[in-house]
């Protein structure tokens, strides 16, 4: 096995060193988990859009952001009847947003009109 670099050490993966004691993150003293609501109502495909701004002092953790959604069924506009039977196609979320850009200090980072295929080759591999 060679090494990257002559002064680089093996190590094990931490995911797979089952015997050792997780070490402690220390420099977060607190964290809080803030709402955001979009600005307008998600009504006749009007984008979804929301702003989450900071101070210099905060830390956003993207990787811990989610998105909560409430889906309602309905067949011509209408409820369903009791016994109609109703399955969601696999990844609904996913498959309901055909676009998703995301943007940093006003600065777009991600555009991708193909979202979808995108995020579901990425959940299959």
């Amino acid at each position: 096995m060679s090494l990257i670099h002559l002064d680089s050490q093996v190590v094990v993966k931490s995911e797979l060193d089952l015997l050792l004691t997780p070490p402690t993150q220390t420099p977060i003293e607190k964290g809080q988990w803030l709402e955001n609501h979009p600005f307008a109502n998600f009504r006749d495909g009007n984008p979804i859009e929301f702003s989450i701004s900071g101070s210099g002092e905060d830390y956003i953790g993207l990787s811990e952001t989610q998105l909560h959604v409430k889906v309602k069924t309905l067949k011509d506009n209408a409820k369903l009847g009791e016994n109609e039977k109703v399955a969601h196609v696999n990844l609904l979320l996913l498959s309901s947003f055909s676009q998703v850009d995301a943007s940093l200090n006003d600065r777009l980072i991600s555009s991708s009109n193909n979202y979808t295929l995108l995020e579901v080759i990425s959940k299959r591999c």
